[in-house]
Parts: C-alpha cells; sequence; structure tokens
C-alpha cells in the first residue's frame, strides 16, 4: 500500500503545503498550548485531518483527529517520530471511511 498522505511542518512548511495538508506537525511545551493550537490548525486549516503536536522535550506528543483528541507517550517523540503517528491516525481515520 502507497502511503500518499500529505504531511506539513507548522512554521517550516510553505503556506500553500500548509493547505494542502493531510497531517500538520507542530511543537509545544504544554498540552494545554498543544490543545490549543490544535484546535487554531484546524480553523486556519480546515482541509487538515490530523493535526500532531510534541513536547519541546520529546517525552509526548498529542493527536488531534476530527472527533478526537488523544495523548501519545513514551519513548522518544521527535519530529520524525511525531509524522509517523500522524500518517498512521491519517491511515486509520481515512480506512473508517470517516467524513466531517
Amino acid at each position: 500500500m502507497m502511503d500518499d498522505t500529505v504531511v506539513a511542518i507548522y512554521d517550516v512548511s510553505e503556506r500553500a503545503w500548509l493547505q494542502a495538508a493531510d497531517v500538520i506537525v507542530g511543537q509545544h511545551r504544554t498540552r494545554w498550548a498543544a490543545r490549543r493550537w490544535i484546535d487554531s490548525v484546524r480553523q486556519c486549516y480546515p482541509g487538515c485531518v490530523v493535526a500532531v503536536t510534541r513536547q519541546r522535550r520529546d517525552r509526548w506528543c498529542v493527536v488531534g483527529l476530527p472527533a478526537r483528541v488523544f495523548l501519545v507517550r513514551g519513548g522518544y517523540m521527535d519530529a520524525a517520530m511525531s509524522i509517523q503517528i500522524g500518517r498512521a491516525a491519517y491511515q486509520v481515520w481515512a480506512a473508517q471511511g470517516v467524513r466531517s
């Protein structure tokens, strides 16, 4: 199965790429800030299905799907891992045939 999920990195990717992204990844210090960021991403980029933000010290990430937000902990959560988590969440969401 080919992964054609479009992933953008907030504050790095160009605006056009952010607008086309299925998954947008960011970085925040607190889970509260992460959840606020996920809400703002949904408003600014309505085509984005999954927003993932990770702690600056790489200890957790928060994943926002259209109907759910959840916390992932354990191991080292660097940008590459956050992208993989976002892609996996998007693939599961898409496989369910759910549309917001």
